[in-house]
């Protein structure tokens, strides 16, 4: 499990997008019913995640 070292947070973000959009493409809702939905918020935050942990790990400018 070494080479998930560093890259497990990327994972669950990139899933969370993956599956967010998944639903989006394949489920039965219109772009404006996915939306107003809770998966929306499920994209946003897997995006936020991996912002977030992509601004941590890099090392500050002096």
């Amino acid at each position: 499990m070494y080479w998930l070292k560093g890259k497990k947070t990327y994972l669950i973000a990139g899933l969370m997008v993956l599956v967010s959009m998944l639903h989006l493409v394949f489920g039965d809702m219109s772009l404006a019913e996915f939306v107003t939905s809770e998966h929306v918020n499920t994209l946003f935050e897997g995006i936020g995640l991996g912002t977030l942990r992509a601004g941590i790990s890099k090392k500050p400018i002096r």
